[in-house]
């Protein structure tokens, strides 16, 4: 029988759903200045952060689609949607693609400073 964790705190949705968040929130903070290269440098960020490859590449891709949904439709809204739906969602796929690379940039990275 195994000893189930006696804090919210150390079960594993949890921080992965908190990593999701600290991603969503650099994507959003740091489009402003970075533009482009934000869901690289994120994703590099965040990807050391969890250290395992699967994590940060999962996490990043997510934290990434989900954040720049939210900036796209903020600026479609304040644009009058003038770009096609499929444009938009093609361009969340993009930087989420962009944010798992950093991602697996960033989990290697540690595992290579580990060993």
């Amino acid at each position: 029988m195994q000893n189930k964790p006696k804090s919210l705190l150390n079960r594993p949705i949890t921080r992965v759903t908190l990593d999701i968040v600290a991603a969503i929130f650099l994507n959003i903070g740091l489009f402003y200045i970075l533009n482009i290269l934000a869901p690289l440098v994120v994703g590099i960020i965040i990807g050391f952060a969890t250290s395992k490859v699967k994590d940060g590449v999962v996490i990043t891709f997510v934290g990434t689609c989900l954040s720049y949904c939210i900036i796209f439709i903020i600026s479609e809204w304040l644009q009058g949607f003038t770009s096609a739906p499929l444009d938009v969602a093609i361009a969340v796929f993009i930087m989420g693609l962009m944010g798992a690379l950093g991602g697996l940039i960033g989990a290697y990275t540690f595992t290579r400073v580990r060993s």
